[in-house]
């Protein structure tokens, strides 16, 4: 049985240049420092961001948005107009304004989205909804 997911990885070209929008913009608690990797405590399941390392990708390009990464990255909020403000009184861009979650064809909305982009191009998505777990 596999059990809960316990971290999620991001590759960066520049950890020290990405890291303030996590720990400063975003605010997120930091766990660890390493030589090119940062942690972050999330909750139930860590963030990390990772430098060029030899189990990473051997190409790093300059594609932002959804042309980098194919792979969501959403944090649960209870108050989603607060932490777009809030997030955004810090620096941080949101890209997408908030907008209604959207489902399976036919299921109402159950909650609000914003999306912001890392200084590297990975989009963050911020998601006030109920959870169903």
């Amino acid at each position: 049985m596999i059990g809960p997911l316990s971290w999620v990885l991001i590759y960066v070209k520049d950890v020290n240049k990405v890291r303030p929008f996590y720990e400063d913009v975003l605010r997120l608690t930091l766990k660890s420092v390493r030589p090119q990797i940062v942690v972050f405590d999330t909750g139930h399941c860590r963030l990390e961001l990772m430098g060029k390392l030899d189990n990473g990708p051997d190409v790093m390009d300059d594609a932002r948005g959804w042309q980098r990464n194919k792979v969501l990255i959403s944090f649960h909020v209870e108050d989603i107009k607060a932490e777009v403000a809030a997030i955004e009184s810090r620096g941080g861009q949101c890209i997408s304004g908030i907008k209604p979650t959207v489902g399976a064809p036919g299921e109402p909305q159950k909650g609000w989205i914003a999306q912001f982009m890392d200084p590297e191009g990975n989009i963050i998505e911020l998601c006030e909804e109920p959870l169903d777990f």
